[in-house]
């Protein structure tokens, strides 16, 4: 068994010493360093279990580099020590994500103990992580394939192209289930035990994305204090999925063609070639072969992705998926969120299967989360009824390059006007509101203030005021949430 590697970063050359040999002779591998800038050298170089940090360093806080370290390996367990009392530092320690604390002087056997501690809780974290993880995707590999006809039908060209290397492009509108398509090619491939590295290329502009991909050397560029590894070599004998790739600037494509072509590329500022081992998947909402005759698209590029084209179907086109896809995402999040799962009704699922979902699987799951959290498929039907009478949507048509007409969600993050409110404050439920004079498009407005204060209220009890956790439940921002709080007269009290 590979012993466990120690990282200690104290200036104290003595206790440094002292710690050193109390470690190894307890079997632990250890490398000290004495401040800040050799400690991060030290992380990019070396997979640590366990990092011992002293708050007070020749070049800074300690506590800065929590942080870093966290964003580098999330799991590793991190104690702070130090021989002042400072509280302040302490407390911003453990908000930050330190794992425990010692105060010098202590006896040899608290420090080891602690470590031994923080070692058996962080390998029993990091098994259930990798426990639930495997379970789930097993169970979307599962229900990704054992779904009606059309879906089953992608099942033989994902055996068909699973364990080769070529390139594959996923096209589907939003939320059809793209990534989940990469994954089963993944899961379905003999790289199934390495790196499957996701890497969202919309998320961000040009010069972050293109360091995301490619990592950079140090003193590649203002800032650049360290050596940074990038995407491509985190899945090294894996699998790297590029979503949204049509996001990607043209520059940018320009580079990830040499990548396709010659299998190496170049971290910034680097000189030494790089091996990419990796498989390639992309994935995109878009019309790619339009975005290519507009000058979008590098052509070269497009003909390298796409290999094979597996298009994902939307959820109109498949609703013998529906009610499948909807008792899944019933028994997952009743099983979440705590909550007795509830059936739904014969008139719900008409409802269901006569509704287009312009949002694909990632609506119906959305929606059916609330339905869990909150119990109230009356809501549920009033919202879908008031969809139907609004004319519904109209069927969108993102794959031929149009956007998608934009849906009401069943919490509008827009903000209310001064006069919606007042008509609010003056309706304070659906049941007593004044009809008289008013037009449908008036009413269904009020009627909806109605039902978001409910909501937002229910949701806000449920998580004892814990707003940002309402957010996520209510799936708006934090601001927009905070905004509703105060424009509903919403009082924690």
């Amino acid at each position: 068994m590979t012993p466990h590697l120690v990282l200690l970063v104290d200036d104290d050359p003595v206790f440094t010493q002292f710690t050193k040999n109390l470690l190894q002779e307890k079997g632990l591998k250890v490398i000290a360093t004495f401040n800040k800038a050799e400690a991060l050298s030290a992380f990019e170089e070396h997979s640590f279990s366990c990092a011992v940090l002293d708050i007070f360093l020749p070049d800074g806080s300690g506590v800065d580099l929590i942080k870093p370290f966290r964003a580098h390996s999330p799991s590793t367990p991190i104690i702070m020590v130090s021989g002042q009392s400072d509280v302040e530092e302490v407390v911003r320690a453990m908000k930050d994500g330190a794992s425990d604390y010692i105060k010098k002087p202590f006896h040899g056997e608290e420090l080891v103990l602690k470590i031994q501690m923080a070692l058996e809780n962080s390998q029993t974290k990091v098994e259930l992580l990798e426990l639930k993880s495997k379970v789930r995707v097993d169970e979307e590999y599962q229900l990704l394939f054992s779904l009606g006809e059309k879906m089953s039908k992608l099942q033989g060209t994902v055996d068909q192209v699973a364990n080769t290397d070529i390139t594959v492009l996923v096209s589907g509108e939003s939320g059809t289930g793209k990534e989940l398509m990469a994954r089963a090619l993944h899961k379905a491939s003999d790289r199934v035990g390495e790196p499957f590295i996701k890497v969202n290329c919309a998320a961000l502009p040009r010069e972050l994305l293109e360091s995301e991909l490619f990592g950079f050397e140090k003193g590649a560029f203002t800032g650049a204090h360290r050596r940074k590894y990038g995407r491509f070599e985190m899945a090294q004998n894996g699998t790297i999925f590029l979503d949204e790739i049509s996001e990607m600037h043209l520059d940018l494509q320009s580079k990830l063609l040499h990548v396709l072509q010659e299998k190496q590329y170049y971290r910034i500022g680097g000189e030494k070639e790089v091996k990419a081992n990796c498989r390639i998947l992309t994935a995109t909402n878009k019309n790619l072969e339009r975005m290519v005759d507009e000058g979008r698209f590098r052509r070269d590029l497009f003909y390298r992705i796409n290999v094979v084209n597996i298009v994902i179907p939307p959820l109109r086109e498949r609703k013998d998926d529906i009610a499948i896809l909807s008792d899944y995402f019933l028994h997952r999040y009743s099983e979440m969120y705590n909550r007795e799962p509830v059936p739904i009704s014969p008139r719900l699922m008409e409802m269901f299967l006569s509704y287009t979902w312009p949002g694909n699987v990632r609506e119906l799951e959305n929606n059916l989360k609330r339905y869990i959290i909150l119990g109230n498929e009356a809501q549920l039907i009033s919202e879908f009824t008031r969809k139907r009478d609004n004319g519904g949507y109209t069927t969108p048509n993102e794959m031929d390059g149009t956007s998608p007409v934009q849906h009401v969600a069943f919490m509008d993050p827009r903000p209310v006007s001064s006069s919606d409110h007042r008509e609010f404050e003056s309706n304070h439920s659906a049941d007593s509101l004044n009809t008289s004079g008013a037009t449908l498009k008036e009413v269904a407005k009020i009627a909806q203030r109605n039902a978001e204060r409910e909501m937002i209220e229910r949701v806000l009890g449920q998580t004892r005021w814990n707003r940002r956790k309402a957010a996520t439940i209510l799936d708006i921002s934090y601001k927009a949430l905070l905004y509703k709080i105060k424009d509903c007269g919403l009082d924690e009290n």
